[in-house]
């Protein structure tokens, strides 16, 4: 199976929300899920079915290469879906 990458990065705005909590696992967490979900119901509108999940492995980097603070994820989507069957 084919698969695709997938980077998931936050608006500016949230950058600086995200750096100065003082809990941060709990957004990173919810980060990473919304994204799962997004993917999903975007795969879901491709097959035109609800009755299909995706397989992602999703990484989430909190910097840049160069050392910056940048929160983003990296996704490897494989091509495709898989149905659910009844």
């Amino acid at each position: 199976m084919g698969y695709r990458q997938v980077v998931l990065t936050l608006p500016e705005q949230l950058c600086i929300l995200f750096h100065n909590h003082s809990n941060q696992k709990p957004l990173y967490s919810g980060f990473v899920i919304l994204a799962k979900a997004c993917l999903s119901k975007l795969i879901q509108a491709h097959f035109k079915s609800d009755a299909c999940e995706i397989a992602a492995i999703i990484f989430i980097h909190t910097h840049s290469c160069n050392g910056n603070y940048n929160p983003h994820l990296q996704v490897i989507l494989a091509e495709g879906a898989f149905f659910l069957s009844n």
